[in-house]
């Protein structure tokens, strides 16, 4: 059995029809195309973005100790009670507390890992091995001491906690 159609009648789609088409849109190699520069962008982006972001951790790093130790001052001052800051150089923490001898873990504030962080300070006023402390008492002074922090590619800031009047000095390294 066969089947004759007859061509008269026979429907042509407008694919089939591309002389008359007008019809907008973007071919596969213009896709492609954009596909290729979007990656190339996003590979020399990355690092970029990476960098400002380690950028953005350390100094806010700095601006958490700088304010720390601005604010023992004031509340030791404030509050008439010695007020210690507290680093933990091993775990890069720090801690603000007038009862440096029961603080806790929650009570510490994470620092990049990626710093590293040397502190001068008396080792008399450290409540435990191992965990450096300024102390700021309410007459004005502190004990004194100075933190370094540096960044993996040799960049840092130097800070110096005067023992007299307790001021909080920032230079870059």
């Amino acid at each position: 059995m066969v089947v004759r159609v007859d061509p008269a009648k026979t429907v042509m789609s407008p694919t089939n029809d591309m002389a008359g088409a007008t019809e907008g849109g973007f071919t596969l190699l213009e896709l492609v195309v954009v596909l290729v520069i979007a990656g190339l962008l996003f590979a020399l982006g990355g690092p970029s973005i990476r960098s400002l972001y380690d950028t953005m951790q350390y100094r806010e790093a700095v601006r958490e100790l700088v304010s720390a130790a601005k604010n023992g001052r004031r509340d030791a001052f404030a509050g008439g009670v010695p007020v210690d800051l507290l680093i933990n150089t091993d775990n890069n923490r720090f801690a603000l507390t007038a009862h440096s001898v029961s603080v806790g873990d929650d009570q510490f504030k994470e620092l990049p890992k990626e710093l590293d962080i040397t502190v001068v300070y008396a080792a008399e006023v450290s409540p435990r091995p191992g965990l450096a402390a300024i102390r700021f008492y309410p007459a004005g002074g502190s004990s004194g001491g100075e933190i370094t922090l540096v960044k993996a590619t040799g960049a840092g800031v130097h800070l110096k906690i005067d023992w007299l009047l307790g001021d909080v000095t920032q230079e870059t390294l």
